[in-house]
């Protein structure tokens, strides 16, 4: 496996930062991790989840955004 997506699968046993209704928010060695909190439409994630960075507190309008299933787990990446 990718040393990358390793990095990021440990990161999702620490604390999260927050929780909104789509997704759990990590901070990993890479960037952001918005982690899926259950199957959805990617589509609608994809335009909702700048607007739930916001209710935590996070502005990710500038960071690169990249969708990965790592694991069986669906999660965008955000990173500069």
């Amino acid at each position: 496996m990718d040393s990358a997506f390793d990095l990021i699968i440990d990161s999702l046993k620490d604390e999260p930062i927050g929780e909104t209704d789509h997704f759990i928010w990590f901070i990993t060695d890479i960037g952001i991790v918005a982690l899926f909190k259950r199957d959805h439409n990617i589509k609608t994630c994809s335009s909702n989840v700048e607007n739930e960075a916001n209710k935590i507190g996070l502005d990710i309008t500038k960071e690169e955004k990249e969708l990965l299933k790592i694991k069986e787990k669906h999660l965008f990446l955000f990173y500069s």
